[in-house]
């Protein structure tokens, strides 16, 4: 089965603004995530998006911030909880970025200074994103609350790369 071109654009439509919120946010992210890499002269790789969805494709070096969910309440609100319908409301969010990662050659085993000097881009990128809250934390779109919840976490190499995730809970309005 063939898979149907998207045909339209969102742009194509006199959509209402505050449907856009998220388009903007997402949009602000990434920028801001690559102004806070630029600042502290961390290059970053050059193919640099947003999405939906909490699987990015792992096929190459790559910066991507991808929405997760939104929910009812300020950061760390348990969800069992009842809401107002005004109350605040958190985006979840991933920052991840992907970096090339070395391969054992046929037969022998990676070795431990290839090793280190990839893993050093993950700790770099870590802690970049970690200590850079306060620069994530001041969109425009939404994002002035009371505080954010973060995690960041390096899963294990997948094939030739390897990818640091941010995981950032924030309010949005």
């Amino acid at each position: 089965m063939a898979l149907t071109p998207v045909r339209k654009s969102v742009d194509d439509y006199p959509i209402a603004p505050e449907s856009l919120t998220l388009v903007n946010m997402l949009e602000r992210l990434l920028e801001r995530v690559v102004g806070l890499f630029e600042q502290q002269g961390v290059p970053l790789p050059t193919r640099r998006y947003w999405m939906m969805g909490p699987e990015i494709p792992e096929d190459c070096a790559q910066v991507v911030v991808s929405f997760i969910q939104t929910y009812l309440g300020a950061p760390g609100d348990q969800a069992a909880d009842a809401q107002k319908c005004n109350a605040p409301r958190t985006g979840v969010f991933n920052i991840a970025i992907t970096r090339d990662y070395p391969l054992a050659e046929m037969g022998k085993a990676v070795s431990e200074e290839r090793i280190i000097a990839a893993s050093k881009w993950a700790a770099v990128d870590s802690a970049v994103l970690m200590w850079g809250l306060e620069e994530l934390n001041t969109l425009e779109d939404g994002f002035p609350g009371p505080g954010v919840i973060a995690t960041v976490n390096v899963p294990p190499p997948n094939g030739a790369v390897q990818t640091t995730i941010m995981n950032l809970s924030m309010m949005i309005s």
